[in-house]
């Protein structure tokens, strides 16, 4: 049994070294939980947006509000990121991220008028990137396949929740945003296999721990993200035309 072609994951640690950056200097500007605080350094607020300012649907996603928020989404970044670099590879990955995050700002820009921030976007579309993997080589992977998507759809539940419970905060147009942004990249992003001639090459030696296996010789993923630069075209597309119309209705 020959394990599947992954790569080490780097953006995952990088992503955490960034967001604990701002985090710092916002605390030392007045601290994460002032409005006024959350403003400057890029929060999601729909009435900015629409008087232009676009990068706030980037921004957003890269702060939090409050510590435990910031932790929350930290331990989670830790413990999802990792698989999903490793097996998506660190181009794709990061694409994943970064669109995710701003197709689940945008959607909370579109029908809701308040202030959020936070990676839980970008978590969320990861989350959904992840369940399609496993759905799409889910008669490989079988028993594996099986047990990953079951913990998904547990916590995608307790998250959705948590979400509609009173007094919760959470911003939940975000979050489908992103989870949906990132299950429609990850149908495109998956990785393909075919069984290689050489296994020369093919197999990375460094191996995260708990990694998926196939029993169908070696393989060599044939899916790139150049090779789908129609995709994120169409999708960078579809999220300027929401945000054109939504600057339109006002």
């Amino acid at each position: 049994m020959r394990r599947i072609p992954t790569d080490t994951p780097l953006w995952t640690y990088v992503l955490l070294a960034i967001n604990l950056l701002i985090f710092i200097l916002m605390e030392a500007s007045g601290g994460t939980l002032r409005a006024s605080t959350l403003v400057r350094f890029g929060a999601n607020y729909a009435p900015l947006v629409a008087n232009g300012e676009v990068f706030r649907l980037v921004t957003a996603n890269f702060i939090h509000i409050g510590v435990m928020h910031f932790l929350l989404n930290a331990l989670s970044l830790y413990n999802i990121g990792p698989l999903t670099e490793s097996l998506f590879g660190k181009p794709r990955f990061i694409m994943l991220y970064l669109l995710s995050g701003i197709s689940g700002a945008t959607l909370s820009y579109f029908l809701t008028h308040g202030l959020s921030a936070g990676a839980s976007t970008a978590l969320a579309g990861m989350t959904g990137a992840l369940f399609v993997y496993f759905f799409r080589h889910r008669n490989e992977m079988r028993d594996v396949a099986r047990q990953y998507m079951i913990r998904i759809l547990m916590i995608v539940a307790i998250n959705v929740a948590y979400g509609l419970s009173p007094g919760s905060g959470v911003d939940n147009w975000g979050h489908l945003g992103g989870l949906l942004g990132g299950a429609a990249l990850g149908w495109f992003f998956c990785p393909r296999y075919e069984v290689s001639q050489h296994a020369f090459g093919v197999v990375n030696p460094r191996k995260p721990r708990h990694e998926p296996e196939l029993d169908n010789g070696s393989l060599m993923d044939t899916n790139t993200i150049a090779g789908n630069w129609l995709t994120v075209l169409i999708f960078v597309a579809v999220i300027a035309a929401l945000v054109f119309l939504r600057g339109r209705i006002g």
